[in-house]
């Protein structure tokens, strides 16, 4: 079926539908020789018609603009496949070749992408000054997948079709492949070099000499700031997305400031925000050009932006101009015409590239077209690829000042102010600061401020969540008393009262008189299936708040017997509830909801057995319910193969764990949440992680995406349960005291202050609040709430904020 081949003589051949004659062979060896290599030809088939799709749809849905050369390479690969496949279904004596081409071709695709990755990793890692370990993790997970789909069934095909026969030297000569395949290494090498190379930016002259003395500079040059003339009263904040216009582009060897002020506007009652590009000749004082300037401005913030460092954008790899600029980090300048990092934060720019058409919530980095119309190009690029749309960008390092109202000078890093240390008094603002932001974003009728935009001031209430609205009052209920006795304010009482009322009014109870309730929202919304998560948090709220705020116990008697309603025999919950039948609609469960079951039946039990009524279920029962559920989140939930590398997000299981102390002690459940939390600690970047000095104590994955918040701040929740839990034990808490400050320094670090809020709206209220990001604005409510939870219990457990979050420890 093939043609011979000499030198050397090939094996039988795998895919052929019949074995080549032997000398006498019994009936049964000729039955099995003629098995095998039809076994061989279907499993060829239908490995490579499973090939085939995943590779199309690589090609076809992948982050890439169209005809890129990934997709044209996995798009052919995909073809090869799908033509092996339909060769050795048929069969067809071209089929072994179309195996051995695809084999190799396989190994050519893995070659090709590992270069890719490699290239890009080698880029990143050294645009950002150190690779994120969780980056590289992926990039290696990326590599993984692909190599199970090509490296086994490239080496079956290349061994069993005669294989490597062009590396097999003759006459002792090297082989010319061989050859050719070492070239080829060393032009790899080369090319990494070549990348990491062009991912450095060329120096330029800062104000002092040095980035380290640019501070000092400029606090010389400000000496002048006290008597510059008074601005108007509600004078504007210093927020412009105008680009600065500059004599000439930003390049090595010409110092460049860019300075944003307030300065008098025609009318006189009122300010006007003004930027400035200054770019001193050769022999002329920056600090000099900045006191000049600075004779039109009137005493107010001030930004001052020293561009550092320039680069012509290059792309980091095939598919990722997006991360062509670090976050929070990188300004961008087209020709003369320059926007500062900080403007890029205020536009949202690193959160605009949607890199899955089929998925546009999925978004992360800059798009280029965006940013080019940002910075006044009068045309939009429209399909210009990828090239075209970074020619005659340049990408600018800055060192980021900012000058409040008194005339301080403040060291600015993205949105935060990196030299905030972790004091008992920086804690105690800081968790200050968060319930002021919080108790101002309420309207009359109880409902939070859902999302607002720091820098507008834009706010929203569309996306109301019930559980969140629960959780924010929690945070207020547990927190906003300050120290155990203390008295709760008015203000307090009132916002905490509207939002339980509020809560209250979204109560739907069961058909036929039965003693059930769940929330819903709007209150009116049709349907009858109720889910546990907003009724099991609301539930935790309305416990914790019950003494201080007022009793709703035939509310909470209802919402109990709702959550009690849906645990499933082996202790877990269902999601959801039938109110009209008042049984549980079994399937997949939500994040959080399980853990927040568990600590809204922990403080009940502990509520029915010091307070029995008729509201309440009996303790017993309540008791009960809490030891099944605590036994399979221990036991069974995660009990597989996965719980040794990863967990998901279980935070609400030590805070239920730590609920539980004074009554219901579990060492398995204990110790559930202790392993969680030791899994999550590896998340947590240090001054080992190879990130800039910003990230450190954030939860994520490295210099390439900043950390979230929330995120951040989940697991600083999480962690001081288990501090309480861990004393509660009697086990050492220094590892945990460290990281707790870690985490606790990063949160202080990223909240809005009157320092970082140089440009942020005046119409609502911004300080104390927190972003999603460093790198993106949006302040939504329950960043705000978990933050405040995690400088209140975390300071708490650490001693620098006045109270007790974990009840006295019983026996375990």
């Amino acid at each position: 079926m093939q043609a011979p081949d000499t030198d050397p003589p090939p094996p039988s051949e795998p895919l052929q539908d019949h074995a080549p004659p032997a000398e006498s062979p019994t009936l049964a060896s000729r039955g099995a020789a003629s098995r095998r290599p039809h076994a061989r030809r279907w499993a060829v088939g239908l490995l490579s018609a499973l090939h085939a799709p995943v590779f199309a749809w690589a090609a076809l849905s992948l982050p890439f603009r169209p005809w890129t050369l990934f997709a044209v390479v996995t798009a052919a690969l995909a073809l090869l496949h799908a033509a092996t496949a339909v060769l050795s279904l048929l069969p067809h004596p071209l089929a072994p070749r179309a195996f051995r081409a695809a084999s190799f071709c396989s190994l050519g695709y893995l070659a090709f992408l590992s270069f890719g990755l490699l290239s890009s990793a080698v880029y990143v890692a050294s645009l950002n000054r150190g690779l994120g370990t969780g980056i590289a993790a992926a990039l290696l997970a990326v590599w993984a997948v692909v190599a199970l789909l090509t490296l086994p069934f490239a080496c079956w095909g290349v061994a069993s079709t005669g294989g490597l026969r062009l590396l097999r030297p003759k006459k002792r000569r090297p082989s010319p492949a061989l050859s050719a395949l070492a070239a080829l290494i060393v032009l790899a090498a080369l090319s990494l070099l070549f990348r990491h190379r062009v991912a450095k930016a060329d120096v330029v002259p800062v104000p002092g000499g040095a980035p380290s003395r640019t501070g000092a500079a400029l606090r010389e040059a400000l000496s002048s700031f006290d008597a510059l003339p008074a601005p108007p009263d509600k004078a504007p904040s210093l927020m412009t997305t105008a680009p600065a216009a500059c004599a000439a582009p930003p390049e090595p060897g010409r110092p460049t400031l860019v300075v944003t002020h307030l300065t008098r506007d025609r009318d006189p009652e009122r300010a006007a925000v003004a930027t400035r590009c200054l770019q001193p000749g050769p022999g002329e004082d920056a600090a000099a050009a900045l006191r000049g300037a600075l004779a039109e401005a009137l005493r107010g913030p001030l930004k001052i932006d020293v561009v550092s460092a320039t680069q012509p954008l290059t792309s980091p790899g095939p598919g990722l101009d997006g991360l062509s600029l670090r976050p929070g980090l990188d300004g961008l300048c087209l020709a003369e015409r320059c926007l500062m990092p900080w403007q890029l934060i205020a536009l949202d720019a690193f959160n605009t590239n949607a890199p899955l058409a089929g998925v546009p919530d999925f978004r992360f980095g800059v798009d280029l077209a965006v940013l080019r119309r940002a910075l006044g190009e009068p045309e939009p690029p429209g399909d210009r690829g990828g090239a075209a749309l970074r020619d005659g960008l340049v990408r600018i390092e800055t060192l980021s000042y900012a000058v409040d109202a008194e005339g301080a000078l403040h060291l600015l890093s993205r949105i935060g102010e990196p030299s905030v240390p972790l004091t008992e008094a920086t804690a105690q603002q800081a968790a200050a600061a968060a319930q002021r932001y919080i108790l101002g974003a309420q309207r009359k009728d109880g409902m939070f401020r859902y999302i607002v935009d720091p820098f507008t001031g834009r706010a929203s209430f569309d996306g109301f969540s019930i559980a969140r609205q629960a959780g924010t009052t929690l945070a207020l209920c547990e927190l906003g008393g300050g120290a155990e006795g203390a008295t709760v304010t008015p203000e307090l009482a009132k916002v905490v009262q509207r939002s339980l009322g509020l809560l209250a009014k979204l109560e739907r109870k069961a058909a036929n008189g039965n003693p059930v309730g769940a929330l819903f929202y709007p209150a009116d919304s049709p349907g009858t299936i109720a889910s546990l998560n907003p009724t099991a948090l609301s539930l935790v709220t309305f416990l914790t708040c019950r003494d201080a705020h007022g009793a709703h116990d035939a509310l909470i008697g209802r919402l109990a017997r709702m959550v009690l309603a849906t645990q499933r025999d082996d202790g877990g919950f269902a999601p959801q509830l039938d109110l009209a039948r008042v049984t549980p609609v079994l399937g997949p469960t939500q994040l959080y909801e399980g853990g927040q079951s568990v600590l809204a039946l922990s403080l009940l039990e502990a509520l029915a057995a010091r307070e029995p009524k008729r509201e309440f279920p009996p303790a017993t029962t309540v008791r009960a319910a809490v030891d099944r559920a605590m036994d399979y989140y221990a036991n069974r939930y995660w009990n597989h193969f996965a719980s040794d590398f990863v967990y998901m997000e279980e935070n609400w299981h030590c805070l239920a764990a730590r609920a539980a102390l004074g009554h219901h002690r579990r060492d398995d459940y204990e110790r559930f949440c202790l392993d969680y939390v030791a899994f999550k600690s590896r998340l947590v970047l240090d001054e080992d992680s190879g990130v800039t000095p910003d990230l450190v104590g954030g939860y994520g994955f490295g210099n390439v995406l900043p950390p979230h918040n929330t995120a951040t701040a989940g697991f600083g929740e999480a962690l001081a349960a288990a501090m309480a839990v861990k004393e509660a034990r009697g086990e050492d808490l220094a590892r945990d005291q460290a990281l707790m400050r870690r985490v606790l320094e990063f949160l202080v670090r990223q909240q809005w202050s009157p320092a970082t809020c140089f440009a942020c709206s005046r119409d609502v209220i911004i300080e104390g609040g927190f972003s999603e990001s460093m790198a993106s604005p949006r302040i939504r409510i329950d960043y705000v709430q978990h933050a405040w939870a995690a400088l209140g219990h975390g300071g708490r457990v650490l001693g620098l904020v006045p109270g007790r979050s974990a009840p006295a420890a019983g026996p375990l």
